[in-house]
């Protein structure tokens, strides 16, 4: 063979480049840039979303003002209730606090609205529980007193009047008062109208019963002479109805025992004429046991 002969050279295969870690941190790169542009939209239509009801509180708060201050006017709420409803309807749409409003309500309130609802309540309190007006030196000291908060509502102007001495002697304030008219009768008056404390109770002494001729001379006792109307204290008439019980009951009792009395009277004489009527036979027997005896056969 000759020196020339073929020579083969073996090429290498290229190395292919490992780029999947490549590819992975660029796939998170992109889902983290597709997470913010969601979170950032949302975060956009979350704020579109407050924006809007943010701007719709503001539009309608002018009318809840209106609102409530009418309402107000009309005494279908209170004061309280029409500070709370502009304080609690900017809480919930995030407004700035009305403070400026509601110190505008509470001037209408209480320059405006107030006085003259408090002479009403005070005009209306007399007339419900005295039944009459009240005088001008009466209007003055209540108002001076809810102006000083000693009452805070008409109701404790009320409860002032129903301690008056006025109250008590037109009406009753108590429950024992109510039971005594219930079981003795109205209170009397006097020439001036006022209550005395005591009341005219009526009897019907028919109820009572009455002595037998016989019982009342056995008895020896007088009986008392029961008025047909008592009028005193509830605790007078109490004692002179407990005097009736006990009238009563004696009655009954001495015409019990004047039964008894005859009864047992009767009882004797049976016993009597029984022991005579036994003597007697005895007696005949031993009469004749003597007869039958004096013959002897």
């Amino acid at each position: 063979m000759g020196g020339g002969g073929t020579r083969v050279q073996y090429s290498p295969p290229p190395v292919q480049k490992d780029d999947s870690f490549q590819k992975y941190l660029e796939y998170q790169q992109q889902k983290e840039r597709d997470l913010e542009a969601r979170a950032q939209q949302e975060r956009a239509e979350q704020k579109a979303k407050e924006d809007a009801r943010k701007a719709s509180g503001q539009a309608g708060y002018a009318g809840l003002r209106g609102g409530v201050e009418s309402q107000l006017r009309q005494g279908l709420i209170s004061y309280a209730d029409a500070t709370s409803q502009l304080r609690d309807y900017a809480t919930k749409y995030d407004l700035t606090p009305p403070e400026q409003d509601v110190a505008a309500l509470t001037k209408t309130y209480t320059e405006e609205l107030l006085p003259g609802r408090r002479s009403t309540g005070i005009s209306a309190a007399y007339q419900e529980l005295l039944g009459r007006e009240a005088t001008a030196a009466e209007k003055s000291s209540a108002l001076e007193r809810f102006q000083q908060g000693y009452y805070s509502n008409v109701q404790d102007l009320k409860e002032s009047l129903t301690k008056s001495t006025e109250y008590q002697d037109k009406f009753n304030q108590n429950y024992l008062d109510n039971y005594y008219d219930t079981m003795f009768g109205k209170q009397t008056t006097d020439e001036s109208g006022k209550r005395t404390g005591k009341r005219a109770f009526t009897f019907d002494k028919n109820l009572l019963p009455t002595y037998a001729t016989a019982t009342k001379e056995r008895a020896g006792v007088e009986l008392p002479q029961f008025k047909e109307q008592f009028v005193g204290t509830p605790t007078e008439i109490e004692e002179q109805l407990q005097n009736v019980r006990d009238t009563r009951k004696y009655l009954y009792s001495a015409g019990l025992t004047n039964l008894q009395g005859e009864i047992d009277k009767e009882t004797q004489k049976l016993k009597n004429e029984g022991t005579k009527e036994i003597a007697k036979i005895s007696a005949q027997g031993d009469i004749y046991k003597q007869l039958v005896g004096a013959f002897s056969f």
